[in-house]
């Protein structure tokens, strides 16, 4: 397997002959067709498996969020690639038993500013209550951009994006809590993304408050 320099050949991607070239997250990979590849039993190794593994199956989890909430990444790399590359250290395998960290978990990423927002759930009326300040406009921080919330139910490994306000506006959102769902199981993130599309905030996991 070699490593192709993409800044002096440009990236290859298909096969050429007996060599298939493709892009692993930033790198542009050589390898030979049919080569063998050893897969190493050693402890470190498939714990290191198991941990890729649960990062993808998150990525797919939190696929709607993930879409839109890393449009500055590197050249040829895929929203799901870096997704991969930030969440990497949120698994961890202990008794190997995979354990995921969703306060660490980031499902978007960027320089925008993390929007002003606050969130209660309301076990009467079986809804998320979403409360946002108007911002002004500042570094980072567009009065355009749109803000959105993310809910992650664990057990049954699937989310929902809601789209909330723009930046500039004040005032609440709601979402109600679908019926299969067990709110305990629920985890919310916020995160902000410019009108063009092309900037995005970093996410931010919520503390949900009891609202009356």
């Amino acid at each position: 397997m070699g490593k192709i320099f993409p800044d002096m050949m440009g990236a290859l991607i298909g096969s050429v002959g007996k060599v298939s070239y493709y892009m692993r997250y930033s790198d542009n990979i050589a390898r030979r067709k049919g080569e063998e590849r050893k897969v190493s039993d050693s402890p470190a190794a498939v714990e290191q498996r198991a941990k890729f593994g649960a990062v993808a199956h998150l990525s797919r989890m939190l696929r709607p969020a993930v879409g839109i909430g890393f449009p500055q990444r590197k050249r040829r790399l895929s929203p799901r690639n870096a997704f991969h590359q930030l969440n990497k250290d949120a698994c961890s395998v202990e008794e190997k038993v995979i354990v995921v960290d969703y306060e660490r978990v980031m499902c978007a990423n960027g320089g925008l500013m993390v929007p002003e927002v606050t969130v209660t759930y309301n076990a009467a009326t079986g809804k998320f209550l979403f409360e946002q300040e108007s911002e002004g406009e500042d570094e980072g921080c567009n009065a355009s951009d749109q803000v959105y919330a993310v809910l992650l139910e664990r057990s049954l490994e699937v989310s929902r994006l809601v789209k909330l306000r723009a930046r500039g506006e004040s005032g609440s959102t709601s979402a109600v809590l679908p019926k299969r769902w067990n709110r305990d199981e629920v985890v919310v993130y916020v995160f902000a993304v410019s009108d063009d599309g092309k900037e995005a905030s970093k996410s931010l996991y919520m503390e949900v408050e009891a609202g009356n």
